[in-house]
């Protein structure tokens, strides 16, 4: 008997010791978006303390493009050692005859955000009711700046023409940063921006909030209203999460869930996290992938009511 404990002891201590020792050498982070979004920005907060957590650098590569397709793509073709993984919304819509999780695998959420309906100050409105009068009023005659075709951006735009009865124009930008430019310039009158991106905007006045996009207020902004208070039935969440190509090694999996789930229990990375516009979110395998599937649906179903073209580039 004696001899079987110690025959067990030493076939599990070559996976205990594989635990620990991954990463062996730098580990690269694909984020699908460029520089300046919500993705980008709380996925530097969290690669940095990945990055000390682990004691290997843990390096962002943006692969903007195609609103996310391009990068998703080049997360997937990665060898699947736990050296490339991604880091991504979770909010997906099947585009191009193209299924990210027939390559790629969301492995654990961390944060959230809201997107926040803002408006350029050139646009005489103050309240949500006042902005979908001025729109009903002249149809498609603002335009509204996306991160992309078919990101959450365009959809939550969408949606919200859907709900309630408007029409903007959708002019689409590689990524969250490029779209607030974007506003800024009035190149586009409206955007439903990533907290995150627009915050500092709004705080310093060059950008007018009239809304969250999401099913609850944020504790940011506690003044400003849901889009939902005033369309009934509208919510558009955002969430990010940490994944990587298929076939991970389930240590790979395990130390990367393990390590989000202590990230953001930290009290001092939840501050770092709030003050850029992020609210710790933690949600783990297999709930993720249930999750993932119901947004999913979700999305194409707007899309099919909007009769969106799911091959856009």
């Amino acid at each position: 008997m004696q001899r079987r404990l110690l025959l067990l002891g030493a076939l599990a201590a070559p996976a205990l010791a594989q635990s620990d020792s991954w990463p062996q050498r730098p580990v690269r982070v694909i984020i699908p978006f460029p520089p300046g979004g919500g993705t980008d920005i709380s996925g530097r907060i969290l690669c940095q303390h990945l990055s000390q957590l682990w004691g290997q650098p843990v390096v962002v590569d943006n692969r903007g493009g195609a609103g996310g397709m391009i990068g998703t793509r080049a997360a997937g073709q990665a060898a699947p050692d736990g050296h490339t993984l991604f880091y991504n919304g979770t909010l997906s819509i099947l585009r191009d005859n193209f299924d990210p999780r027939s390559v790629t695998d969301h492995i654990v959420r961390a944060t959230i955000t809201h997107n926040i309906l803002v408006v350029n100050r050139s646009v005489p409105v103050s309240t949500l009711p006042e902005f979908i009068a001025y729109l009903r009023a002249r149809p498609g005659q603002l335009n509204h700046g996306t991160s992309g075709p078919l990101a959450s951006q365009h959809l939550a735009a969408v949606m919200f023409d859907l709900m309630a009865g408007t029409r903007m124009e959708n002019i689409h930008y590689r990524g969250t940063g490029p779209s607030i430019a974007g506003i800024v310039a009035n190149e586009v009158q409206v955007t439903f921006g990533s907290m995150s991106a627009v915050l500092p905007l709004i705080q310093d006045g060059r950008l007018r909030p009239l809304a969250t996009a999401s099913a609850q207020r944020s504790a940011m902004l506690p003044q400003l209203p849901t889009v939902g208070e005033v369309v009934p039935g509208y919510a558009a969440e955002l969430t990010y999460s940490f994944g990587g190509p298929l076939g991970l090694p389930a240590v790979v999996r395990e130390r990367l869930t393990e390590s989000v789930r202590q990230l953001v229990a930290n009290p001092a990375i939840i501050d770092e996290l709030r003050l850029r516009g992020f609210e710790p979110s933690f949600m783990a395998q297999p709930a993720l992938d249930r999750y993932i599937a119901e947004d999913i649906a979700r999305w194409e179903d707007v899309a099919r009511r909007a009769g969106l073209n799911l091959n856009e580039g």
